[in-house]
């Protein structure tokens, strides 16, 4: 009986060895991985945005830099046809919709720009993403509501708007206008999500005004923000982000 006994002990503690064995194997990916922590959400208060408001300070006129505008981008073109000519010669590159922006259906203009105002485009996109990154208004695009004209385009346009001039730096390719009441928003179109926008946008622009590598009208009219690139002889320093923050972002 007693051998009897221990060949039935012996298997028994071999089971109870293997199945501790396993239930340690278990359990050591749980103590190895590692809890993701995700970044704070910013949170506007769009109370304090209305005391800071910047657009009203983009009022760029036409004498400060057509003269300029003209020299730095394209001669003006008849009709689209002449924009070819330019593609080809890579004067002129395609605007496509991007991450950062929408383009919007086009009466009067073309999606072409000078590789210098593209790349600005792109720029601003860019500032204008890293600024909402963090929000819950992540992902909103731009609407880019103009780009470049033809001189008969431009006359059509100055028929039905009074604010258009035949001396356009649309005209120089290397101008766009950005929509200042409608976004393509990521949450709910309600006016204070239209107003985080707005001020974002008009922040991203009066920084890169400031670094001269843009001028910036903002068209209460027309609803929008018209922008006309440049090109700087000296790069002046970018402007501090947490600038921004500090004065319109409340964690």
């Amino acid at each position: 009986m007693k051998s009897y006994s221990v060949a039935l002990f012996v298997p028994l503690i071999l089971l109870i060895s293997i199945g501790v064995a396993v239930e340690n194997l278990t359990e050591q990916p749980k103590k190895k991985s590692k809890i993701e922590v995700q970044s704070p959400e910013i949170i506007y208060d769009c109370n304090y945005f209305q005391a800071h408001q910047f657009h009203d300070s983009l009022n760029n006129h036409l004498d400060e830099y057509h003269v300029i505008s003209e020299k730095q981008g394209i001669l003006p073109v008849e009709n689209e046809k002449e924009f070819h000519k330019h593609l080809a010669q890579k004067q002129l590159v395609k605007v496509k919709t991007s991450d950062y922006f929408y383009l919007d259906s086009f009466n009067f203009s073309f999606p072409v720009l000078t590789p210098a105002a593209k790349d600005f485009l792109d720029t601003v996109g860019a500032r204008f993403n890293e600024l909402i990154n963090r929000t819950h208004l992540k992902g909103s695009k731009l609407i880019v509501t103009s780009l470049t004209r033809t001189t008969s385009t431009v006359k059509r346009l100055v028929r039905v708007n009074r604010n258009a001039s035949l001396r356009s730096p649309h005209l120089n390719g290397n101008s766009f206008d950005l929509s200042f009441n409608h976004f393509l928003i990521r949450g709910e179109n309600d006016p204070c999500n239209t107003l985080i926008l707005q001020e974002t946008i008009s922040k991203v622009l009066y920084d890169l005004r400031a670094e001269k590598r843009c001028w910036v009208t903002f068209e209460r009219r027309q609803q929008c923000l018209h922008v006309v690139a440049r090109k700087p002889n000296n790069l002046t320093k970018r402007g501090n982000l947490n600038d921004f923050k500090s004065l319109f972002l409340h964690r």
